[in-house]
């Protein structure tokens, strides 16, 4: 009947207009031949939480989400996950170097079209998130060790080795940091308060070892010795400091995991055995709200 045929007919429109609608960016492929449409992060992404922050991804049929191994939190029915080396053993063993796990998961949503399967991601320790496009920082980030979360399935990890002797020895994130490049967005981690410092050039910044989350192309990494000899003694800070000079974009940290488990560390009672009644922790609770408030000092 004329009525059947017209409610077949915008039925069939509607379905050409979502798989329209999923597929409106063309197909990019990644260096190791994962086939995907690109994820409009500025509408499928939401980054909840205060201290301690998660980052749920919703995703189309085509689309691709790379993620760090062991980072779900949960996902929806007609998700799934692909876990590989992402290219080869030698891929796997580049992204060890830089802090990752050997394996990387694809998540993708074979739903019907017009629907969206939901993944949830959790960092291992505390930590803020912050989503940038690479491609709005010339094409390259570099980070510290282990700081990418999830991404694009564009994105390339590589190995960034540090320009000095000293700044590998002395710079407290060793001889390779962590290089993004491709194209896409990024999520990494932080832990504590994250603060953004925008850097002229010739400007300089010197930061505690440790706390650099990373920085845009352009930003010269080096170490610098700290003058004065009750500085070196008592300062608290080592012999060394850690030198970006612009021009770029810098990215700090207000508590690195490697100071708070240092902390914990100093304060659990030695012996080698277990100290009943001894009280452990709450000691580590001060460290991280100076962490916190010298962040936000920190930030004009």
């Amino acid at each position: 009947s004329p009525l059947s045929e017209g409610f077949a007919a915008v039925t069939s429109f509607g379905s050409s207009f979502s798989q329209r609608r999923c597929f409106s960016t063309p197909a990019k492929t990644s260096r190791d031949g994962v086939v995907g449409h690109p994820i409009d992060f500025d509408v499928n992404s939401k980054i909840e939480g205060n201290e301690s922050q998660i980052v749920t991804i919703a995703l189309e049929p085509g689309q691709v989400l790379r993620a760090e191994s062991g980072a779900m939190m949960y996902m929806t029915d007609g998700v799934t996950m692909n876990t590989t080396t992402g290219g080869g053993l030698s891929d796997g063993f580049k992204r060890m170097m830089t802090g990752q796990n050997f394996f990387i998961s694809d998540y993708t949503y074979e739903g019907s079209p017009g629907t969206k399967g939901y993944v949830a991601l959790g960092t291992d320790f505390p930590s803020k998130i912050i989503r940038l496009n690479v491609e709005d920082y010339g094409g390259k980030l570099v980070c510290q060790k282990g700081a990418l979360l999830c991404c694009s399935h564009t994105i390339n990890i590589e190995m960034e080795f540090t320009r000095t002797m000293t700044g590998g020895f002395f710079g407290g994130e060793g001889f390779i940091l962590q290089s993004l490049t491709g194209e896409g967005d990024v999520f990494l981690k932080a832990g504590g308060t994250l603060i953004r410092r925008d850097l002229e050039p010739g400007e300089q910044l010197r930061i505690s070892s440790g706390c650099l989350v990373g920085f845009s192309e352009g930003v010269e990494y080096d170490v610098q010795m700290v003058k004065g000899f009750q500085n070196v003694i008592a300062g608290g800070e080592g012999l060394f400091m850690t030198t970006l000079t612009g021009p770029g974009v810098v990215w700090l940290s207000g508590m690195p995991p490697e100071r708070m488990i240092s902390e914990i560390a100093r304060r659990v009672p030695s012996g080698g055995g277990v100290a009943f009644g001894v009280p452990i922790g709450g000691g580590g609770g001060g460290g991280g709200n100076g962490g916190e408030n010298g962040g936000d000092s920190s930030q004009q």
